[in-house]
């Protein structure tokens, strides 16, 4: 018993190490550049996204940090709605634009693994999941133009000079904002990430992915590529690693081996998801916000990647 709580306590500081700093960041950045009144000219780069989703300007910015730091860009999010310069729709569309960047960064963990492993398959696996991921962007962007009422076009005043001491009245007024919104945030997340560490000790998500590994068979997915999705759910380094040896054996070809990786994609994201639910969606935007960000984003990625699959195996022939 004893040794199970420590490990929870353990458990739950790293979560809080690696997720607290990053919320902090967001709502200080945030607060400061609503306080500098210097949004909308960061986020002149992501503005034809943004435009054509009707989300603001704000949105924008917080667009662009998720290329830096997905939890960063997502605490600005709610700091932004908690200001009402952005509707709850506003911010549940947004935090799913935010996960393409995530997405795109994954280059860095992913392609120095499964292209030494898997050579071609592995860069044509990784090119399909960057497809999904603008698929699922361009998805949302058009429910955004549908649901959303367009912003107010933004007027281009002249600029001036900032008086002296501007810069320095705007980090002490970030600062206090900040502290209210972070209170807040705080009396969500912390308790979260406990709930959250004390259910991965318990071994919760472990028969999770064991009921998941199962439905499987509903895929086409050959008998030796099981054991891929299996190792999946430990980790993508150990998919990669079993499928590198199926491969090289000459038991599956490229194409079932790409396929293989697909589905095991899709039954390991719902527990990633669940896993993510606690440290990064109900941290961030809170149990009802959070719950609604991660079932469609689960949903329509998951979908778009389930159709993938279907198009590649009866479509393309790839399932042999």
């Amino acid at each position: 018993m004893y040794d199970s709580i420590v490990q929870t306590v353990t458990l739950a500081a790293g979560l809080l190490g690696e997720m607290v700093p990053m919320m902090v960041i967001g709502v200080f950045l945030a607060e400061l550049l609503v306080a500098l009144k210097v949004a909308g000219r960061i986020a002149v780069l992501s503005r034809p996204l943004t435009a054509f989703a009707c989300l603001r300007e704000e949105c924008g910015t917080s667009f662009l940090m998720a290329f830096v730091s997905p939890p960063a860009a997502n605490a600005m999010l709610v700091d932004y709605h908690a200001k009402e310069i952005i509707t709850r729709r506003e911010l549940v569309i947004a935090a799913i634009m935010n996960s393409f960047p995530t997405v795109v960064m994954h280059w860095r963990y992913l392609l120095p693994v499964y292209i030494p492993l898997l050579g071609i398959p592995g860069l044509i696996y990784f090119g399909l999941l960057m497809l999904v991921g603008l698929a699922k962007t361009a998805v949302i962007m058009v429910a955004g133009r549908v649901v959303l009422t367009p912003a107010p076009p933004v007027q281009v005043r002249a600029v001036e000079e900032p008086a002296a001491g501007t810069f320095r009245d705007a980090l002490r007024e970030a600062g206090a904002s900040s502290w209210k919104t972070l209170t807040r945030l705080l009396k969500v997340t912390v308790p979260t990430i406990i709930i959250v560490a004390f259910l991965i000790n318990a071994g919760t998500f472990d028969r999770l992915a064991e009921l998941m590994q199962g439905a499987g068979g509903f895929f086409p997915v050959p008998p030796e590529g099981f054991a891929i999705i299996a190792a999946q759910f430990g980790s993508f380094v150990a998919g990669a690693s079993v499928a590198s040896a199926l491969l090289a054996a000459g038991d599956m070809t490229w194409q079932e081996i790409v396929l293989t990786l697909l589905v095991g994609n899709i039954l390991t994201s719902v527990t990633r998801s669940i896993r993510w639910f606690g440290s990064s969606y109900a941290a961030i935007f809170g149990m009802r916000t959070g719950t609604e960000i991660m079932l469609i984003s689960t949903a329509l990625r998951n979908g778009i990647m389930a159709v993938l699959v279907v198009v590649l195996a009866y479509g393309a022939g790839w399932a042999l």
